[in-house]
């Protein structure tokens, strides 16, 4: 499913996290954050292990870290999450993904946090990121109060065809709201920008026609967007944008 296409995996370690998480299903949002300190998640709240990091499309592929009720007759389990270049997440019941579950549109179920066409090479530091952590949501920050959380992060990358190089980063975070009991509740959030009060994409790519992402998901018999971008600005402050899953079914988030 590589065929012709050039990509390299770097694995590397990165304490990083996100502000404190709020929930919200409003337009909303909050830039993207990352940290390297020993003491990232006493003040953002998130705690990340191992990354796996990608330069150059189509995607790449891993199992969830837990399961997830989507909706579906399925009930709650495990995918195969496929990471596309361009924007989107895709789950599939297959042990593999393909050239076509990396495609744009995105097919069912998917989630997509601006989903068009992007490229992590352009600058020659973009890049795919894929890691797993905890997640508290309310301060104070406690780690017995963190749930289990996966993080998908388009970091420094170009809408395609934008000889300007502006850079921007995007991210989706899956947290485990089963509280341990596998039932499949989640939650999906949306973070965009890395603090420069600039929208995504940038403004200076608005003549671009691949600025035309948007953000949603089709999740069951579940269907939110397509929301067209761009997104923003956010500043650091802002709460993300989220969606909650209980029992397979949107729900208010609390």
């Amino acid at each position: 499913m590589f065929s012709g296409k050039k990509s390299r995996l770097v694995v590397s370690v990165l304490l990083s996290g996100v502000l404190s998480l709020v929930c919200a299903t409003s337009h909303a949002g909050r830039s993207v954050r990352s940290d390297a300190s020993d003491n990232a998640f006493e003040f953002l709240g998130g705690f990340w292990g191992t990354d796996e990091q990608q330069f150059g499309g189509p995607g790449f592929a891993g199992r969830t870290e837990f399961k997830l009720n989507l909706g579906n007759a399925s009930g709650a389990r495990f995918y195969t999450v496929c990471m596309s270049e361009d924007g989107f997440i895709r789950f599939v019941t297959t042990d593999t993904c393909t050239d076509a579950d990396y495609a744009l549109p995105p097919t069912r179920p998917y989630v997509a946090v601006f989903a068009t066409d992007l490229d992590s090479l352009a600058t020659g530091f973009g890049s795919l990121i894929r890691t797993r952590g905890f997640v508290d949501t309310k301060k104070e920050y406690r780690l017995p109060q963190a749930v289990p959380a996966m993080r998908f992060w388009w970091s420094g990358v170009t809408l395609a065809g934008d000889l300007g190089n502006n850079a921007f980063d995007v991210q989706i975070v899956l947290l485990d709201r089963s509280k341990g009991t596998n039932n499949g509740d989640f939650d999906i959030e949306f973070n965009y920008g890395n603090g420069s009060g600039e929208p995504v994409p940038p403004v200076a790519a608005q003549g671009n026609t691949n600025a035309a992402g948007f953000r949603g998901f089709k999740l069951g018999p579940t269907t939110r967007g397509p929301t067209p971008g761009p997104f923003g600005p956010f500043d650091t402050d802002g709460a993300p944008i989220r969606f909650c899953f209980r029992a397979g079914k949107l729900a208010t988030c609390n």
